[in-house]
Order: structure tokens, then sequence, then C-alpha cells
């Protein structure tokens, strides 16, 4: 199994090209390219278009020279439920299908829109099903699939995170109603933990050709705290016989960007480091449970 991380917050320090650099040099095989929390005056996406793709040329031929893949990517998720389809944010959307494209990546994560609790007459479903479905020519067309992540939101009055396609059962008929192929699932570890579900029973309630992404990362159960295996409460040795169990083909990613952004300039590579030597011994741990069940 190889291993990749979010490259948001190094990103924001260094910039995209040596952003690619020092993760390839850290020992990662891969980048999961995330276009959220971008500083505004550094919004790569709102550049103009021909600009944007030669930056997107310019990250991925610094891939090829590392010997690194963006493997996957993180969509913005600035779209509302207030928003229109014609929206500069959904149109953000899109131009990051086209820069994913062109940096060599085959799955995106795009986030389903979040309703505020108390609105309790919406239709949630009807609207996201509409969102994914405006989506899907484009992923057609950049030749993507979209990965729908299980969510939380946060009920502030009652100090709790709810959950948002927060089940297994839920991620999987959400992708079923979609009717394509270019829709698969990404599980959230740590967005399992806030809102009830172990992470490894998350896991086993997908199946290897449905689950096709994560976003690996640790917590306290209190908080989306999102730093490195083995700093939080997870049970990492049931979440890797759960991924080893179904028999998980995708790749080991770190989405640790609260870990990341601790740490000055300076220390940063030491801390890529350490990410990937927590996120390469996961993936050996479920490379070995896997041989040891035959799959």
């Amino acid at each position: 199994m190889k291993i990749s991380t979010d490259n948001g917050p190094i990103r924001n320090m260094f910039g995209d090209v040596k952003a690619v650099e020092m993760i390839a040099a850290a020992g990662f095989d891969g980048i999961d390219y995330t276009f959220y929390d971008i500083p505004k005056d550094q919004n790569i996406l709102m550049l103009p278009i021909e600009e944007m793709r030669a930056l997107a040329r310019e990250v991925r031929a610094c891939a090829d020279r590392c010997g690194i893949v963006i493997k996957q990517a993180h969509a913005p998720f600035g779209f509302k439920h207030t928003d229109t389809f014609e929206s500069e944010s959904f149109e953000e959307v899109v131009r990051s299908f086209e820069f994913a494209a062109i940096l060599g990546c085959k799955e995106i994560v795009v986030h389903t829109v979040k309703f505020p609790l108390e609105d309790l007459t919406a239709d949630v479903w009807g609207f996201n099903r509409a969102f994914m479905l405006a989506l899907l020519p484009y992923a057609e067309k950049f030749d993507l699939v979209i990965g729908i992540e299980n969510l939380f939101i946060r009920d502030k009055k009652r100090a709790r995170y709810v959950g948002h396609n927060g089940t297994p059962e839920e991620v999987n008929a959400f992708v079923d109603s979609l009717g394509s192929p270019r829709f698969r699932a990404c599980c959230d570890l740590g967005h399992c933990a806030l809102t009830g579900r172990e992470p490894e029973d998350y896991i086993r309630g997908m199946k290897k050709d449905r689950l096709t992404m994560l976003h690996v990362h640790d917590t306290d159960y209190m908080s989306d705290s999102h730093t490195i295996p083995y700093l939080g409460k997870h049970d990492w040795d049931k979440i890797t016989d759960a991924l080893a169990e179904i028999d998980y083909q995708g790749y080991m990613n770190l989405e640790v960007l609260g870990f990341y952004r601790k740490f000055p300039e300076n220390m940063v590579p030491a801390a890529l480091k350490m990410a990937a030597e927590a996120a390469r011994h996961l993936a050996d741990m479920v490379e070995e449970k896997k041989r040891k069940l035959g799959n």
C-alpha cells in the first residue's frame, strides 16, 4: 500500500512547487491536493484561466521530477445551501476539477452541502443530489471520480457533533441514488469518531469498490484535530484490521493539517518525515493483515 498526505498547510507556507518537493523528500508516494483553506490573496482557482493552467502544469512537472503522484484532491467547500449553480463558489469547484485533471489526479472529494440544524424542512438529500449531478458532466469531461465524504455539523447549543452522511448506510444510499460509477466514498476517520461511529465500524460497512479514498487522522473524540495517528485516541489496530478485512485498495492518505500547522517553517521537514513514518507503519500493518487473511 502506498502513502500520501494533504499539501495545504505546506503549500501555504512554501508555495505549490516547494511543497511537492518537500512531501516527496519526506518519503510519501503521493499527494492529496487540497483546494480549500487557501488565503484569499493566494486563491489559485481565481487566477486568469491560462495562469491557473500554467501553474497546474508546473506542479505536475515538479511531481514527475520528484517521482510522486497527485493521487487525490479535495475540492473547495465554499458552496452553500443559499448558492446557485451559476455562483462563483460553484465555478471554483469546476475549476478545481480542471486543475486536478492537469495534475493527473483521478479522484476528488467534494463535500455535500450542510444545512443549518434548525432548518428541519429543507430537502437536504434532494439539494445535494442536484448539486452532485450538476458536477457529473465536469467529472466526465475531466475523467474524475467524485468522493462523497462523511461529514459533521456542530450543534453548538448542545455541545456535540451531528453526522451528515455520517454512517456507511447513509453514504451508500446516497452514492447509489446518483446512479453513476463516477461517485465513490471517502471515509474521514476523525469525522466517524466525532459523530458516534467508530472508524473501524464505518469501514466494515463499506466495500473495496465503493470506499476508494481515506482521510486518515487522529482525534480525542472531542475535536476535529486532524493530527497524526497515535497522538489521539483512535484504535489503530482495529482500524487496520477493518481495512484489511474489506481488502482496501487505495492509499493510506493522511489529512493532518492540524499537525503541520503547529510547526515553524524550519521544523516542517521533520514533521513531514514523522507523518510519513506513521503512514508507512499503518500501511504495512494493513498489508501484513491482508496476507494473513489471504486478501
